[in-house]
Protein backbone atom coordinates (compact mmCIF):
# COMPACT_ATOMS: atom_id res chain seq x y z
CA UNK A 1 0.00 0.00 0.00
CA UNK A 2 2.85 2.37 1.18
CA UNK A 3 4.55 1.37 -2.69
CA UNK A 4 1.46 2.27 -4.64
CA UNK A 5 1.20 5.70 -2.37
CA UNK A 6 4.63 6.35 -3.40
CA UNK A 7 4.05 6.26 -6.94
CA UNK A 8 1.10 8.05 -7.12
CA UNK A 9 2.84 10.55 -5.31
CA UNK A 10 5.52 10.57 -7.79
CA UNK A 11 3.30 10.68 -10.69
CA UNK A 12 1.26 13.74 -9.27
CA UNK A 13 4.83 14.87 -8.73
CA UNK A 14 5.91 14.41 -12.05
CA UNK A 15 2.51 15.75 -13.73
CA UNK A 16 3.06 19.09 -12.50
CA UNK A 17 6.85 19.01 -12.92
CA UNK A 18 6.12 18.24 -17.09
CA UNK A 19 3.43 21.07 -16.73
CA UNK A 20 5.30 23.63 -15.20
CA UNK A 21 8.51 22.92 -17.84
CA UNK A 22 5.79 23.49 -20.50
CA UNK A 23 4.73 26.76 -19.44
CA UNK A 24 8.49 27.88 -19.02
CA UNK A 25 8.83 27.01 -22.50
CA UNK A 26 5.90 28.67 -23.86
CA UNK A 27 6.66 31.69 -21.98
CA UNK A 28 10.09 31.89 -23.09
CA UNK A 29 9.14 31.15 -26.85
CA UNK A 30 6.54 33.44 -26.42
CA UNK A 31 8.95 36.03 -25.14
CA UNK A 32 11.44 35.59 -28.05
CA UNK A 33 11.92 38.04 -30.77
CA UNK A 34 10.32 35.32 -33.02
CA UNK A 35 7.17 35.81 -31.32
CA UNK A 36 6.79 39.52 -32.38
CA UNK A 37 5.43 40.52 -35.79
CA UNK A 38 5.63 44.06 -37.37
CA UNK A 39 2.38 45.90 -38.03
CA UNK A 40 1.55 46.16 -41.67
CA UNK A 41 0.72 49.69 -42.97
CA UNK A 42 -3.11 48.72 -43.72
CA UNK A 43 -4.11 52.94 -45.02
CA UNK A 44 -6.25 52.64 -47.96
CA UNK A 45 -6.83 48.23 -48.41
CA UNK A 46 -10.09 46.77 -48.15
CA UNK A 47 -11.78 44.93 -45.38
CA UNK A 48 -11.06 41.56 -46.67
CA UNK A 49 -7.72 42.49 -47.72
CA UNK A 50 -6.78 43.96 -44.31
CA UNK A 51 -8.14 40.48 -42.31
CA UNK A 52 -5.93 38.41 -44.75
CA UNK A 53 -3.30 39.91 -43.78
CA UNK A 54 -3.12 40.00 -40.17
CA UNK A 55 -4.52 36.53 -40.22
CA UNK A 56 -1.22 36.05 -41.89
CA UNK A 57 1.27 37.33 -39.37
CA UNK A 58 -1.11 36.00 -36.72
CA UNK A 59 -2.40 38.59 -35.54
CA UNK A 60 -6.47 39.49 -34.98
CA UNK A 61 -8.45 42.68 -36.16
CA UNK A 62 -10.88 44.58 -34.53
CA UNK A 63 -13.18 46.57 -36.63
CA UNK A 64 -13.88 50.53 -34.68
CA UNK A 65 -16.80 52.83 -35.59
CA UNK A 66 -16.45 54.03 -39.15
CA UNK A 67 -16.31 57.49 -40.36
CA UNK A 68 -17.19 59.27 -43.84
CA UNK A 69 -15.43 61.49 -45.83
CA UNK A 70 -17.11 61.97 -49.30
CA UNK A 71 -13.68 61.44 -50.75
CA UNK A 72 -12.65 58.00 -48.93
CA UNK A 73 -13.33 54.95 -50.29
CA UNK A 74 -16.41 52.95 -48.31
CA UNK A 75 -14.84 50.47 -46.87
CA UNK A 76 -11.44 50.18 -47.25
CA UNK A 77 -8.89 51.13 -44.19
CA UNK A 78 -8.27 55.00 -42.58
CA UNK A 79 -6.84 54.43 -39.26
CA UNK A 80 -5.22 51.94 -37.53
CA UNK A 81 -3.57 51.04 -33.79
CA UNK A 82 -0.69 50.58 -33.28
CA UNK A 83 0.70 52.46 -36.24
CA UNK A 84 1.89 50.97 -39.17
CA UNK A 85 5.75 49.27 -38.22
CA UNK A 86 5.11 48.84 -34.48
CA UNK A 87 6.86 45.33 -33.21
CA UNK A 88 3.80 43.48 -31.31
CA UNK A 89 3.19 39.99 -29.78
CA UNK A 90 1.83 37.21 -31.88
CA UNK A 91 -2.30 37.08 -31.22
CA UNK A 92 -2.71 40.57 -30.49
CA UNK A 93 -5.48 42.29 -31.80
CA UNK A 94 -4.73 45.76 -33.95
CA UNK A 95 -7.80 48.06 -34.03
CA UNK A 96 -8.78 49.41 -37.85
CA UNK A 97 -11.54 52.14 -38.78
CA UNK A 98 -12.85 52.53 -42.03
CA UNK A 99 -14.63 54.69 -44.44
CA UNK A 100 -18.28 53.83 -44.40
CA UNK A 101 -19.83 52.15 -46.89
CA UNK A 102 -23.58 53.63 -46.38
CA UNK A 103 -23.33 57.53 -45.62
CA UNK A 104 -25.26 59.19 -43.27
CA UNK A 105 -27.89 60.66 -43.80
CA UNK A 106 -28.93 64.32 -42.98
CA UNK A 107 -31.99 66.45 -42.77
CA UNK A 108 -32.32 69.10 -45.54
CA UNK A 109 -33.65 72.26 -43.50
CA UNK A 110 -34.36 75.08 -45.94
CA UNK A 111 -37.03 76.64 -46.11
CA UNK A 112 -38.88 78.85 -49.10
CA UNK A 113 -37.68 82.51 -48.70
CA UNK A 114 -34.27 81.96 -46.80
CA UNK A 115 -31.43 83.95 -48.12
CA UNK A 116 -29.67 81.47 -50.81
CA UNK A 117 -26.18 82.00 -50.48
CA UNK A 118 -26.51 80.78 -46.59
CA UNK A 119 -28.84 78.15 -47.64
CA UNK A 120 -26.02 77.05 -50.24
CA UNK A 121 -23.13 76.84 -47.45
CA UNK A 122 -25.75 75.00 -45.21
CA UNK A 123 -25.93 72.38 -47.31
CA UNK A 124 -22.73 72.11 -48.21
CA UNK A 125 -21.74 72.22 -44.63
CA UNK A 126 -24.25 69.06 -44.23
CA UNK A 127 -22.65 67.24 -46.97
CA UNK A 128 -24.81 67.94 -49.41
CA UNK A 129 -23.27 69.01 -53.25
CA UNK A 130 -25.38 71.70 -54.62
CA UNK A 131 -26.50 73.07 -57.93
CA UNK A 132 -27.85 76.47 -57.77
CA UNK A 133 -30.35 77.42 -60.92
CA UNK A 134 -32.32 80.44 -61.18
CA UNK A 135 -35.68 81.34 -61.89
CA UNK A 136 -37.72 84.42 -62.46
CA UNK A 137 -39.49 85.39 -58.87
CA UNK A 138 -39.30 89.12 -58.29
CA UNK A 139 -41.20 88.88 -55.04
CA UNK A 140 -38.66 86.22 -54.09
CA UNK A 141 -35.25 87.29 -55.60
CA UNK A 142 -31.98 85.58 -54.10
CA UNK A 143 -34.31 83.80 -51.81
CA UNK A 144 -34.56 79.88 -52.33
CA UNK A 145 -37.91 78.67 -53.86
CA UNK A 146 -37.50 75.20 -52.76
CA UNK A 147 -34.75 72.29 -53.00
CA UNK A 148 -35.08 69.85 -55.60
CA UNK A 149 -33.83 66.25 -56.20
CA UNK A 150 -33.76 64.45 -59.46
CA UNK A 151 -37.02 67.04 -60.15
CA UNK A 152 -39.03 66.67 -57.26
CA UNK A 153 -39.98 69.08 -54.70
CA UNK A 154 -38.51 68.29 -50.92
CA UNK A 155 -39.89 68.54 -48.16
CA UNK A 156 -38.22 70.73 -45.02
CA UNK A 157 -37.68 67.88 -43.16
CA UNK A 158 -36.74 64.93 -45.72
CA UNK A 159 -33.76 63.31 -45.31
CA UNK A 160 -30.45 62.38 -47.83
CA UNK A 161 -27.25 60.75 -47.59
CA UNK A 162 -24.02 62.95 -47.85
CA UNK A 163 -22.84 63.47 -50.96
CA UNK A 164 -26.44 63.73 -52.27
CA UNK A 165 -26.90 66.17 -55.58
CA UNK A 166 -29.77 68.76 -54.56
CA UNK A 167 -31.02 71.75 -56.48
CA UNK A 168 -31.39 75.19 -54.93
CA UNK A 169 -33.99 76.73 -56.77
CA UNK A 170 -33.37 80.58 -55.86
CA UNK A 171 -35.96 83.55 -57.53
CA UNK A 172 -34.23 86.30 -59.69
CA UNK A 173 -35.72 89.47 -61.13
CA UNK A 174 -36.15 89.78 -64.66
CA UNK A 175 -36.61 92.86 -67.20
CA UNK A 176 -38.11 90.51 -69.79
CA UNK A 177 -42.04 91.04 -69.97
CA UNK A 178 -44.39 88.49 -70.64
CA UNK A 179 -47.92 88.56 -71.28
CA UNK A 180 -50.44 87.60 -68.56
CA UNK A 181 -52.25 84.18 -69.03
CA UNK A 182 -56.19 84.28 -68.21
CA UNK A 183 -56.40 81.75 -65.42
CA UNK A 184 -60.37 82.02 -64.27
CA UNK A 185 -61.69 78.59 -64.72
CA UNK A 186 -58.84 76.15 -64.10
CA UNK A 187 -58.08 74.22 -61.04
CA UNK A 188 -55.12 75.54 -59.02
CA UNK A 189 -52.82 72.58 -60.46
CA UNK A 190 -53.49 73.77 -64.20
CA UNK A 191 -53.36 76.98 -63.24
CA UNK A 192 -49.50 76.87 -61.28
CA UNK A 193 -48.56 75.25 -64.72
CA UNK A 194 -49.50 78.00 -66.86
CA UNK A 195 -47.40 80.50 -64.56
CA UNK A 196 -44.81 78.13 -64.28
CA UNK A 197 -44.53 77.85 -68.31
CA UNK A 198 -45.37 82.00 -68.47
CA UNK A 199 -42.42 82.20 -65.97
CA UNK A 200 -44.51 84.06 -63.04
CA UNK A 201 -44.76 82.67 -59.76
CA UNK A 202 -48.25 81.98 -57.67
CA UNK A 203 -48.72 84.66 -55.02
CA UNK A 204 -51.51 83.86 -52.30
CA UNK A 205 -53.75 81.53 -52.75
CA UNK A 206 -57.24 82.57 -51.25
CA UNK A 207 -60.48 80.81 -50.99
CA UNK A 208 -64.43 81.49 -51.00
CA UNK A 209 -65.78 80.86 -47.66
CA UNK A 210 -68.10 77.45 -49.46
CA UNK A 211 -64.33 75.96 -49.65
CA UNK A 212 -64.74 74.37 -46.36
CA UNK A 213 -63.24 70.32 -46.72
CA UNK A 214 -60.05 68.96 -48.65
CA UNK A 215 -62.33 67.87 -51.03
CA UNK A 216 -64.00 71.42 -51.69
CA UNK A 217 -60.67 72.85 -52.51
CA UNK A 218 -59.19 69.81 -54.87
CA UNK A 219 -62.57 70.70 -56.91
CA UNK A 220 -62.62 73.99 -57.08
CA UNK A 221 -61.36 76.69 -59.95
CA UNK A 222 -59.77 80.23 -59.86
CA UNK A 223 -62.92 83.08 -59.62
CA UNK A 224 -60.30 85.79 -59.79
CA UNK A 225 -56.73 86.83 -59.59
CA UNK A 226 -55.46 90.18 -59.30
CA UNK A 227 -53.35 91.03 -62.31
CA UNK A 228 -55.30 90.45 -65.03
CA UNK A 229 -54.73 90.14 -68.98
CA UNK A 230 -57.74 92.78 -69.49
CA UNK A 231 -55.89 95.58 -67.17
CA UNK A 232 -52.71 94.65 -67.80
CA UNK A 233 -51.60 92.64 -70.68
CA UNK A 234 -47.85 92.28 -70.07
CA UNK A 235 -45.69 91.99 -66.51
CA UNK A 236 -42.29 91.26 -65.82
CA UNK A 237 -41.02 87.41 -65.56
CA UNK A 238 -41.38 86.47 -62.29
CA UNK A 239 -43.84 88.42 -61.46
CA UNK A 240 -46.42 86.66 -57.92
CA UNK A 241 -50.01 86.27 -59.44
CA UNK A 242 -52.40 86.04 -56.41
CA UNK A 243 -55.58 83.62 -56.77
CA UNK A 244 -58.85 83.40 -55.40
CA UNK A 245 -60.86 80.09 -55.73
CA UNK A 246 -64.18 78.79 -55.07
CA UNK A 247 -66.64 76.41 -56.35
CA UNK A 248 -67.66 76.07 -59.73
Amino acid sequence: MLKSLTRNVFGIALTWVLILVATFALLHWYSQPSAEREVPDLSGVSMYEASKRLADLGLQEIWHDSIYAPSGKPGTVVEQHPPPGSAVKAGRHILLTTFRITPPSERVGIDEGQDARIATRILETRGFQVNVKEEPNTLLAGKVLRVEHQGQRLDVDARHPKGTKLTLVVGIASAKDVRVPWLVGLSLKDAQGILARRKLALGHVGYAADVTSLLDSSLAVVMSQDVSPGTQPYVAEGTAIDLYLGKH
